[in-house]
């Protein structure tokens, strides 16, 4: 068998490239939120093709030490200490949208409203309420839309936990932290999604329209359903660790 060795060494180009980047992002070359040279700067400084680059910047992405933005340019992630033991993913019973966006948010913007439930509402929720009271989440980064959140829940439940509608901030705090203690536990049903942007509505999310939609459910002690969420983030944003 013959080998060309001359393919063999074109084909691995990318590889080497990956490893020339990954050193000198490990090194602090580019320091963590910085922006790499554009495609065309960078290829000529790697000497190879922006195909070749390009190739090699999928494989950092991968790595979660760049992110590319549409339209802006590749820039250096926060890098995260796995060994730390506070860290949390998906095997955890918390908020699903912090454990999985890659942006993770550091505001919330939040409307709610009250309603009669729906057939298919009462159906979600298996169990008959007086009215339910659907909240509205963006979540953003910087400024940036990044992730949005639709949550249903029962009056009774609202009741029951003392939160007055009248100031938000209490309905924001009890679904952003306080459900997630009271949970007994709780189920997730991850999915492609396509209903991300108009479900939003207020803002585009994601310039391809495509997501990660995550279906949690939050259940209390006695098994009796406290809220039903669904959770949109744009999949080139979506990311997810479990913690064993």
């Amino acid at each position: 068998m013959i080998i060309d060795v001359h393919k063999k060494s074109k084909n691995l180009k990318h590889i080497r490239v990956y490893d020339r980047l990954y050193r000198l992002i490990q090194e602090g070359a580019y320091p963590p939120g910085s922006q790499l040279p554009s495609e065309p700067d960078l290829a000529t400084e790697m000497g190879v093709s922006r195909m070749t680059l390009r190739r090699a910047l999928s494989l950092l992405v991968d790595d979660g030490l760049v992110r590319n933005v549409r339209g802006k340019g590749n820039f250096i992630r926060p890098q995260e200490n796995l060994s730390d033991s506070g860290k949390h993913g998906l095997e955890t019973l918390s908020h699903p949208v912090y454990a999985c966006c890659a942006e993770r948010p550091d505001s919330v913007e939040l409307e709610f409203r009250l309603e009669p439930p729906s057939e298919p509402v009462s159906s979600s929720l298996e169990q008959h309420c007086a009215a339910v009271v659907i909240a509205d989440r963006w979540y953003k980064f910087h400024g940036q839309p990044v992730a949005y959140s639709l949550s249903i829940l029962p009056i009774e439940v609202i009741s029951r936990v003392g939160t007055d509608l009248n100031h938000p901030e209490e309905l924001e705090h009890f679904l952003e932290t306080a459900i997630y203690s009271q949970a007994a536990s709780s189920s997730l049903h991850l999915t492609v999604s396509n209903a991300g942007n108009f479900s939003a509505q207020k803002y585009v999310l994601s310039k391809t329209n495509s997501f990660l939609l995550i279906q949690e459910t939050l259940y209390a002690a006695d098994g009796s359903i406290l809220a039903v969420n669904k959770h949109f983030i744009p999949l080139e944003l979506f990311q997810a660790r479990i913690y064993t």
